[in-house]
Parts: C-alpha cells; structure tokens; sequence
C-alpha cells in the first residue's frame, strides 16, 4: 500500500468517477453518464451555463506589486508568530491540518464547532471574544481597496487570515448569508492557487469532483464574490490547488442583525446547560503542538499501513529483547551453556535456531 503525506499525491491516484452529477441552485440534481452521447452533451452545456451565471458575480484586480507582497507577508509570519506563543484571545486562532485561520474584529462558529450543523446555524461569538483587526491590516491591505476604489471606505469589520501548507484545502462551503454582507472580498499573498465552485468533496478516500468553474487567483490579487458566486453556488480550494505555502486574508462586512452568541445576555443559571448545547469545543481549544497544524497529514487509508510497520518493529524488539537477556545469564554463569543448549533442545527449540544465526 502506498503511503501518502501530502493530499496531491493520493487525488492524483484517484481514477474520476464515470457518473457525473449536476446540482442545481434549487437543489435538485440530475446523473448524467458519459457513455450517453445525449445527456452527456446536456451535461456540459448546464454546466457552461452555471460556469457564465458564477463569472458574474467575480471581480479581480491586481492590487500589490511583488515588494508590497513581501512586506504585508512577513507581517503575516508575525501574526503566526504571536499565535504560536498563546498571545492571541481563545477564539482568534482555530488550527486544522495544514491550515491555521486566524479572526480578527468578529470570529463566528462554524462546521464541527456546531451542536446543529447546516446552513444558518453559524453564530458570531460575543464582542470581545476575537482580538482587534491589527492596525497593519487597515493601512497595508484595507487602506490601499478603499484608494483603488475596490471596497468602500468602512464597509470592513472583520478579517480572517487563512494560512495554508502545501496540499491544505477547504471544504465545499457558502460564507454564511445571514452573517456577512457581500461582497467577499479575499486578498492572495504568498503564492498562486485557484478558487473552485461548485465542487464535491467525498473523503475515505479523499477526492475532489471536476469545478464548474477553475479560477486561478494570483499573488497580490484581490478577488470580489457577490450575487450568484457568493450566494448560490459552493467554493472551495482544492488540496492539488496549494503547491506552495499560501495565505489569503478574507475581508467581509457583518450583518447588523446577524446572530450573536452572546454570553453577556445569559443568567448564570442557565449559561453553561445552554451554551454546551449550542457549541461545542473549540479546535484550538486542545492543549496541541503549535506546529502540528503544519505537519503532513496522516489519512486514514495509511493507517493501516503504519500500524503493520509498528507491529512488526515492536516483534523485532521484543525478540531482540530476550535473546539479550539470555545471553546476559550466560555470561553470569559460564558453565552453564551446556545446561541451556541441552535444555532448549529438549523443550525450546525456538532458541537454538536463534543462536544457529549468531
């Protein structure tokens, strides 16, 4: 069995499904075969409409040059920085494998955090929860938006820096309606890499569906997503889309109405029973190395495969371990060697073909 420790290397061996799926805006989907001529070209000609109706609603501008890229990536290393030593409030860093997000001005619950999972479940924690947008955001990235005229001047109040290693990804996901206002607005430093919609992730093993539409996103770039890109369609980035370490700092305005999670409004008899059934712990919550977040991850396909190799090294020590213990009573008592070899040959014969090989 191969052993595989970036996310690339195993959808590269991964063979396409032969049954596509096309899922609508409204939910209904339809299977379409590739050995059908018929639906096969229906297939592609729903999926170039979908492609046209997601282009409308993206907007791209190249915004920083190369050295302005570097200077806004190193204060990014400070911000990993400053996580790594605990100097961040408990909601500003949430780690996964080969990925760190870091919030700032607002964080929100979302995925396994969630008692109740789904669209519209997504909850901002309580003001004060998340640390401050640091004051280079405002005068490096927001500040130079507003003179290009990209965002308008006070439309940002939260900013999250996502920051990826090399086969990291994110999952299928809409940014929640009824939390933040559109447009999105994400900001690329470090490297390429693309945003894909309209993706399916199965995982056991990992694989990702063919997009409805591959958009590369370039370093420095700012890419916009509103209307149909933003509300009706999922985006993903896909593990063979980060071939080098990536960060994106995501730009959003929150709804003045949107939900709070806001302990401050709950009597002490009912905080802890009502608030462990909305929320479960947080990720970055464990007690974990601060690295392994940046570490290969070890999928559950290559289990198997690390077990058998720990099982057959604890065999060899545990051999090894009592042959040497033989020999240790040997060299205490010389004149006992005749006495062991005579009595593992009549009653342990295992041993005597262990000393054949020494």
């Amino acid at each position: 069995m191969a052993s595989f420790t970036d996310l690339r290397e195993k959808l590269k061996s991964m063979t396409p499904h032969r049954d596509k799926v096309f899922e609508h805006s409204n939910g209904e989907k339809h299977k379409y075969h590739e050995s059908d001529d018929d639906e096969s070209g229906e297939y592609e000609e729903r999926r170039e409409v979908e492609a046209r109706k997601v282009k409308s609603g993206i907007k791209q501008a190249s915004i920083f040059t190369a050295e302005e890229c570097a200077l806004i990536e190193a204060k990014i290393d400070e911000v990993v920085a400053k996580a790594d030593k605990g100097l961040y409030r408990e909601h500003t860093v949430d780690r996964a494998p080969l990925r760190n997000k870091y919030f700032f001005g607002e964080g929100y619950t979302y995925g396994s955090q969630l008692e109740k999972r789904g669209p519209g479940q997504e909850r901002l924690y309580s003001k004060g929860e998340v640390d401050e947008i640091p004051d280079w955001v405002f005068e490096m990235v927001i500040n130079r938006l507003v003179s290009q005229s990209v965002i308008p001047e006070g439309f940002v109040n939260s900013a999250v820096i996502n920051d990826y290693q090399p086969g990291g990804c994110i999952v299928s996901h809409v940014d929640p309606i009824h939390i933040f206002e559109r447009p999105i607005v994400t900001v690329s430093f470090f490297s390429d890499s693309a945003l894909c919609f309209g993706c399916k992730f199965q995982f056991k093993p990992i694989r990702v569906s063919e997009p409805v539409l591959h958009l590369p996103v370039r370093r420095g770039s700012a890419t916009l997503l509103s209307g149909y890109a933003a509300d009706d369609i999922t985006h993903c980035i896909r593990p063979q889309d980060i071939k080098e370490r990536r960060a994106v700092i995501i730009l959003r305005k929150t709804r003045p109405d949107a939900p709070r999670l806001d302990s401050n409004s709950l009597s002490p008899s009912i905080h802890s029973s009502e608030r462990r059934h909305i929320l479960k712990a947080k990720r970055s919550h464990r007690k974990a190395d601060p690295d392994a977040a940046h570490r290969p991850r070890v999928l559950e396909m290559d289990k198997e495969l690390q077990r058998r190799s720990l099982s057959s090294r604890q065999r060899r020590h545990s051999d090894a371990s009592s042959e040497n213990s033989w020999r240790r009573a040997e060299e205490r008592d010389p004149g006992s060697r005749y006495t062991h070899s005579h009595h593992k040959h009549d009653h342990t014969p295992a041993r005597r073909v262990k000393m054949r090989r020494h």
